[in-house]
């Protein structure tokens, strides 16, 4: 049992699945111990722990489905939703559970597990390594991969969001994207101040682009730089673009408005 207080235990164990993978031995740890740890996390704001959780989610999806069978710990591809005329699921390594919908026009690429009562709305495109949890909504013309989507959040229309962690009840307005990748392909650093002193946390990747904790709400047509992580509760109002460690229940909005408003009423006194 993990403790919710010890943020070096759940370092350990994102230490330890990591390495387990990386050799791609017995599995460790399946995708769904990988989420729960994710959600501690958000408790708890271990900033090293919570990259070590994301490169271990990515290579474990990448082998979820291919261990040794005799290790007994494999998701077996199996389609329990509904899948309407006109989507595409590449024949593979994809799960969709029972309760799902996925409309017409969408595309899901393998390895891919989606949840229970989800919908994926037509256009989307899942491009693989995705595994969205419970009750969600992944909206038309959204682009996903390498991400990992905890319960009951919604990734509504017009969205890019690739190598990063979305916790549970986060709701992510229009047009909102990710960039996981720094110019000349650089190790991402997340960069944090605390007591005035400011600290680097070396990822060790050059794909990572944000963990946005449970509870927040982001507006539409923001953009998420590389290395960003969210606490939970936060709001991010519209055309915010966002980088570095933004504290839990923070408030992130543009410093001025880019706009005047001339009253024609004024004109005329």
């Amino acid at each position: 049992m993990v403790s919710r207080t010890d943020p070096a235990q759940i370092s350990a164990i994102a230490k330890v699945s990591y390495k387990a993978l990386q050799i791609r031995g017995a599995l460790l740890y399946r995708a769904t111990d990988l989420a729960e740890a994710a959600c501690i996390l958000f408790e708890i704001d271990n900033l090293v722990s919570a990259v070590c959780i994301t490169r271990a989610f990515q290579v474990t999806l990448a082998v979820l489905f291919y261990v040794n069978r005799k290790v007994g710990k494999t998701i077996e591809p199996e389609i329990l939703g509904e899948v309407k005329d006109g989507a595409w699921l590449e024949c593979g390594n994809v799960r969709l559970e029972k309760g799902s919908i996925v409309e017409r026009g969408a595309i899901i690429r393998d390895p891919t597990i989606i949840g229970k009562n989800i919908v994926i709305r037509s256009t989307a495109y899942i491009r693989g390594h995705v595994m969205i949890g419970n009750e969600c909504l992944i909206g038309n013309g959204t682009e996903l991969r390498q991400i990992l989507v905890l319960n009951q959040s919604n990734i509504p229309h017009g969205n890019c969001i690739f190598t990063s962690i979305i916790g549970n009840r986060v709701k992510i307005g229009g047009r909102t994207d990710t960039a996981n990748m720094l110019f000349g392909g650089k190790k991402i650093e997340i960069h944090i101040e605390e007591n005035g002193k400011k600290k680097i946390f070396p990822t060790g990747q050059t794909l990572f682009s944000v963990v946005i904790g449970d509870d927040s709400d982001i507006g539409g047509v923001c953009l998420f730089m590389p290395g960003t992580m969210l606490g939970k509760r936060c709001k991010v109002y519209p055309k915010c673009i966002v980088s570095n460690y933004i504290p839990a229940d923070s408030t992130v909005k543009l410093k001025s408005k880019n706009y005047e408003v001339i009253s024609s009423l004024s004109k005329n006194t």
